[in-house]
């Protein structure tokens, strides 16, 4: 199932499901009009939702998606941590995790302004699998991992390269609009094992990354367990898992960005300089 944030002329952004016939409004079964609590009242409640989600998708008004625009399915997540794991084939190093704050999101079709500071500076966009979370999850063993992750999505991490004294880079990384995410989120369900899914980013059409989760330092439940046992994760949290090193470049401005893992989805977004 791929659940949605989206806009429309015919009313109040909202929640819904994406659909062979389109986008399905779910505003009728969550008590919030705010698109980012509406989302965490499914994650909470899906279980007993589950129904009434499938009853609608097959059978009430579909707005197609010409007539809609996706919003990032969670437009304002309360915790969005990024793990500095790496993909490609080196030992691993300590895990750390960074926290890009709920400004840094943008949603599909959305534009990453790149922040105004001086040429020594470079941004690079790291194509990431996102792990949406179902919590409150704290110590979460390893083993168990499924029980705090509800479903997937795409992350673009865009990262500083320059003056990494005092952590400026990881300062920088907390911009606005750094943390672009979506397009959906695919229930976890639909996803047997993420550890067989592979990550590939596209620069004006161009190839960059390309990498499969397999080949991480850290798996999935490597990742969760250790953040857990840091922070207490949220039902709308998101964990963004690393990336490969290889096929990053600089940004620049005017470019487009996708970012596409099968069968979560394709997210693109442009970029733009600071005026």
């Amino acid at each position: 199932m791929r659940l949605v944030s989206f806009a429309s002329d015919q009313g109040s952004p909202s929640v819904g499901v994406w659909t062979d016939r389109g986008v399905v409004s779910l505003a009728s079964l969550v008590a919030s009009a705010d698109p980012q609590l509406a989302m965490e009242e499914v994650i909470d409640g899906f279980a007993g939702l589950r129904p009434q989600i499938e009853e609608l998708a097959g059978s009430a008004a579909a707005l197609a998606l010409e007539e809609v625009r996706l919003l990032a399915p969670l437009p304002r997540p309360g915790k969005m941590l990024c793990a500095v794991a790496g993909y490609d084939g080196a030992a691993p190093a300590p895990l750390l995790m960074t926290l890009k704050s709920a400004e840094s999101v943008v949603g599909p079709g959305g534009v990453v302004t790149l922040p105004g500071v001086g040429a020594e500076w470079q941004f690079q966009p790291e194509a990431e699998l996102g792990l949406v979370l179902h919590g409150p999850a704290r110590n979460v063993p390893a083993a168990d991992w499924r029980s705090a992750v509800f479903g997937y999505t795409c992350v673009i991490d865009v990262m500083p390269e320059g003056d990494q004294q005092f952590g400026r880079d990881f300062w920088l990384a907390k911009s606005d609009t750094l943390g672009p995410l979506g397009p959906c989120i695919v229930t976890a369900d639909e996803v047997a094992d993420p550890s067989a899914l592979r990550v590939r980013s596209y620069v004006d059409g161009a190839a960059a990354q390309e990498y499969t989760m397999e080949s991480g330092q850290y798996s999935v439940p490597e990742l969760v367990a250790f953040a857990t046992t840091v922070m207490t994760l949220c039902s709308g949290d998101i964990l963004a898992c690393g990336t490969s090193r290889s096929g990053l470049r600089a940004l620049r401005g005017g470019e487009r960005v996708d970012v596409d893992i099968e069968p979560v989805g394709r997210l693109s977004v442009r970029v733009a300089d600071r005026a």
